[in-house]
Formats: C-alpha cells, structure tokens, sequence
C-alpha cells in the first residue's frame, strides 16, 4: 500500500482498496478513544472516492457533539499517533494529522482527521462531496483531471495551498449540486417564512406568493443563506410543514438552488412543479430536476 506524503509535496496515486481497509482501521482505533464523544465517524476524501487518482493521505471526518470532549482525549489521541495541528478553518474544525513528520521520525503525512459539529453544513459537506463523486463517475473525473493538471502545475507546494486554492472553485460547485442531490426523495421539516398570501416588496414592482415558501433549517445553499424550499399543493398559509423533496430548482444563472416539496399524499409531474414555481423561477434560466432522476442527475444539471 502507497501511504503518506512528504510534506509540502503533491503527488497523486491511482485508488487502492487498502485505503479504505487502513480508513477503517483508524475509524475503529478513533471510535474506541472517542466513544460518546463522536456521534459518527467516516472516510472522506480523495482516497474514499473509488474511481479517482488521490494523494495516499487518509482523511476522517468525526462528528463531535462537543469539541470540549474531544479535546478532553487529546492525550489518549496522542498517545495512538494522533497529534492536533492548527486548523485554517478557525473554531468550526478541529484537525489532527498522523505521520512520520509529526513524530520526528521522518517527513511523510499519512492522516487528516477533522472533527465538526454534528449535523454541522462541515459534515454534510464531507459526506456529500464523498457520496456524490462515488455515484457520478463522470463528476469524479472531472474532479481528477483538475487535480492532475494541478500537480503538474504545483510538483512542490509548501503547505500545499495553490493545489488547495486550485481546487476550490470545482469543490464549491460540487457541493452546491451535492446538497440538493442529497435530499432528492427525502422527508424533511421546513419552516416558512413566506406563506401563501406573502407580499414581497421590491423597488419596482411586489411579488406576491401563490404557494408556501420556507427553508430547511442550518442547510445552507449556494449563495450562504438556508436552502430554500417550495411547497406547492396546500392552499391556506403554513409556518411550518413536514414534507418530501420531489425536485431540485437548478438556476443556471445565479448563485443557488432551491427546492420542490409535496405534502404527504400529494404528487407532482414535471410539468406541474415547472408551473408552480414559475412565478418566481421566470426571472432566471431554470432548470427543475425531479426525484425519480436522481441517479441521472449530474447529468441533467450539466445539460
């Protein structure tokens, strides 16, 4: 099995099965340490993504109920080779690493374990991202040909930050499809915070709501706000409904994506939702991808 890199060096190695056999060996070693302080534990990353080249560096994303808890086994965390490191991402992550390098020993990292909130937009993301290369093998490539070129460009790359800062715009763009995606076919709770009836008042003209229209809570979408949801099919004003997403709203030109939910009992063609939402989708190119596409979905928001 190939594992580790020196630090400050990117190189990229065909997927090994033994990856996912060394992620679950330290998801089993982390489980024991962590115990109630870990709701869930899982390989993320490049090396959990089946059809791709990735670095031989295996990241673990823990879902912490509490960083002080965790914090709590940091010794016991050390003491199996797990040291905590700085994080870039500031208090929403805590990060330790595993390798030669960190124990004086030699100069290869060989894990990354990133512990985030539970339920926090950091482990759906983790999750997500994962979930979504593994069933779109077409996405996944694309996601590797972008890496390769960015080795190529960066062989060496203290701290790696312009392979980094290279990737990023394609993993936003992943997870801002990944998220609606994840939740095609899902029962959900949304609250509504623009009823059948809502006024909205802009400079020039006031749209009114024909449909209820709310969000599902701490999900956030494209453009940073909660993820938008239409709930077309009841006719007296709600404040909040629990619901199943049957379709996704792709806006082509614009920042995020929204949400189509039916009441329980109640279904939808294409067409229908297409007409329910148009009263707000008309201003811009959209897209509605139903539930029952789902496996066809990288596709369709491609096209």
């Amino acid at each position: 099995m190939t594992l580790g890199l020196k630090r400050g060096t990117v190189a990229l190695y065909p997927h090994e099965t033994a990856w996912e056999t060394q992620a679950a060996h330290t998801v089993c070693i982390l489980k024991e340490i962590l115990g109630d302080a870990a709701a869930d534990i899982q390989h993320v990353g490049s090396t959990s993504i089946r059809a791709i080249k990735a670095k031989p560096i295996v990241d673990i994303a823990v879902a912490a109920y509490d960083f002080a808890d965790v914090l709590k086994k940091k010794d016991a965390l050390l003491e199996k080779g797990f040291y905590l490191r700085p994080s870039t991402l500031g208090d929403s992550q805590l990060l330790f690493a595993c390798g030669s390098y960190y124990t004086g020993e030699g100069d290869l990292q060989t894990h990354f374990i990133h512990v985030v909130k539970k339920d926090s937009m950091d482990w759906r993301n983790y999750l997500n991202f994962r979930d979504y290369m593994n069933a779109f093998p077409a996405a996944a490539k694309r996601y590797e040909a972008l890496k390769e070129r960015l080795v190529a460009e960066n062989p060496v790359d203290p701290g790696r930050e312009r392979y980094t800062a290279g990737k990023h715009a394609f993993i936003q763009s992943i997870l801002r499809r990944a998220t609606v995606w994840s939740f095609l076919g899902e029962n959900v709770h949304i609250e509504i915070d623009r009823p059948v009836g809502y006024v909205h008042k802009k400079e020039t003209y006031a749209l009114t709501y024909p449909l209820n229209y709310g969000y599902i809570p701490n999900v956030f979408g494209g453009d940073g706000e909660e993820l938008d949801v239409y709930l077309p099919g009841e006719k007296k004003p709600l404040r909040e409904a629990d619901c199943r997403i049957i379709g996704a709203v792709h806006r082509k030109n614009d920042t995020e994506d929204k949400l189509i939910a039916a009441p329980e009992g109640k279904e939808f063609t294409t067409e229908e939702m297409e007409n329910a939402v148009r009263f707000q989708e008309q201003w811009y190119e959209t897209a509605v991808i139903p539930a029952w596409e789902k496996e066809r979905f990288d596709a369709l928001y491609e096209s």
